[in-house]
């Protein structure tokens, strides 16, 4: 009882500070302030996230009281909020001397040098501050690894949460920031410890469930990664992310079916969501339910008749029902609405070669490896249609501009093989034919089947036979 009045009496005094702060603004003249009514501002200001005001009753502060290091230490805290760590430490090399058995003098300090990727002086500071700090000991700890964690020191960060936690078990903010570095670190049991702890304390908190379902994803626990999905949507009905993070689950398990209800289940809360209809379309194509999957795009389209992944969906369909002509009229749309994804354009290049139009293709699938320099089969399928139309040097440059990304792929290194040897080149052509045995030898008996012309020389039948050879005791 007596604390509340405190606390009214306390607000009482900042609004009457404020209120003497703001008639002095408004008359441009000038008040004295004593250093408590100044912190007392400058802390509304900031808890307002007011920070240029807050900067300017520093300012004034300083003037009125120019040997109040405590003014010049709260004015680098504001730097260093604002983004200005350089500057901060400049007010903060003339207050060494008065702040040095002040550990908030040592922790803004260090929070300004980590800033500046001094981060070997911040963590002196730091420990230093630990040293100094009779109480509040698990607060300095959280700001501390606060600073880390914004730095992207994730391994020094967990070392002073582990602090906080020591102080405080059921503090929410550090459990959760624990489970989240234990993610960062590649440790998901201890990541799942602390997710645990913090529902303990609140089992509601449907986002926790979700990260929760993740992790277990990780580990492929389907039973539990399936459960904490399903809590966090009965939490919240509304939490898209746990769909689609359990439908994807499913998926990647082959359980399309599974995945199918997930879609229709958020479908009910959100008839209009274009992601859940593509998604839903996706999985019955993957079934067989063609015609159910062109009804859903459909549907898609009609939400929204720029959603590119429906367009994608019925190029999809079409494709798998050879309906090549209504596949490219469909993955052409697509791709005026995204054109820089090369999924979209890679299965444009298959429509056009299931029509036969070879020079289309090859300029699909050309843009699609410029978008994706990594899209394996965007570089192959280019390449081998450059070797249909018997373009055999386009086809080995389009191929060792892939070697460029990666020289140890041995398809790569065995259609090189095949096409130097249609070219006429069999030196080169025997030369990546050795390459190819040596990073995967049983590979070459698909390449025979592929290229029957490499089946004639005998120079390719004794390399097998010589790695044949070295292969028995």
């Amino acid at each position: 009882m007596f604390g509340d009045m405190d606390h009214y009496h306390e607000e009482d005094e900042t609004l009457d500070v404020l209120k003497r702060y703001q008639e002095m603004l408004i008359r441009q003249g000038s008040s004295f302030f004593d250093l408590s009514e100044y912190e007392c501002l400058i802390d509304f200001f900031i808890e307002q996230c007011n920070y240029k005001d807050a900067i300017s009753a520093v300012n004034l502060a300083i003037k009125q009281h120019p040997y109040a290091s405590s003014m010049k230490l709260k004015f680098a805290q504001l730097l260093i909020e604002t983004g200005k760590p350089a500057k901060a430490l400049r007010i903060i090399k003339g207050i060494c001397d008065s702040e040095s058995l002040n550990y908030e003098f040592f922790l803004a300090r260090g929070v300004a040098l980590n800033l500046t990727g001094r981060h070997s002086e911040a963590r002196l500071d730091f420990e230093r501050a630990c040293e100094l700090c009779s109480e509040n000991m698990e607060e300095l700890a959280y700001s501390i690894a606060q600073s880390c964690m914004q730095n992207g020191l994730t391994r020094e960060a967990v070392e002073y949460l582990e602090r906080a936690y020591h102080h405080n078990e059921d503090n929410i903010l550090v459990l959760y920031d624990l489970a989240l570095s234990y993610d960062k670190l590649d440790c998901p049991e201890k990541s799942i410890y602390y997710y645990r702890r913090y529902l303990d304390l609140d089992p509601f908190a449907e986002h926790v469930w979700n990260n929760l379902g993740l992790l277990y994803t990780g580990l492929n626990d389907i039973g539990n990664a399936c459960e904490a999905f399903d809590l966090a949507i009965a939490i919240n009905p509304d939490y898209h992310s746990a769909y689609f993070n359990k439908a994807d689950l499913l998926i990647l398990n082959n359980n399309f079916h599974g995945a199918t209800q997930v879609y229709n289940d958020l479908l009910l809360h959100d008839a209009k969501n274009t992601r859940a209809l593509c998604e839903l379309g996706h999985c019955l194509d993957e079934m067989g339910n063609h015609k159910k999957a062109l009804d859903i795009f459909g549907k898609a389209l009609s939400v929204s008749i720029d959603c590119s992944d429906a367009w994608y969906g019925l190029g999809m369909v079409y494709f798998r029902q050879r309906k090549y002509r209504l596949s490219i009229y469909s993955l052409k749309k697509a791709s005026i609405i995204q054109p820089e994804n090369s999924d979209y354009l890679y299965m444009l290049g298959e429509a056009y070669t299931g029509l036969h139009k070879i020079d289309q293709a090859i300029l699909a699938y050309s843009r699609a490896s410029k978008l994706n320099p990594l899209d394996f089969e965007a570089w192959m399928a280019c390449a081998q249609a450059l070797f249909k139309k018997k373009r055999y040097d386009e086809a080995i440059r389009k191929l060792l501009q892939f070697c460029e990304y990666n020289d140890d792929n041995p398809t790569v290194n065995y259609r090189l093989a095949a096409y130097y040897t249609y070219q006429g080149d069999l030196t080169k052509g025997l030369l990546y034919f050795k390459k190819g045995l040596d990073l995967n030898f049983p590979e070459h008996r698909d390449m025979f089947s592929r290229f029957p012309k490499m089946r004639h020389y005998r120079d390719f039948k004794n390399l097998v036979e010589h790695f044949n050879q070295q292969d028995q005791p």
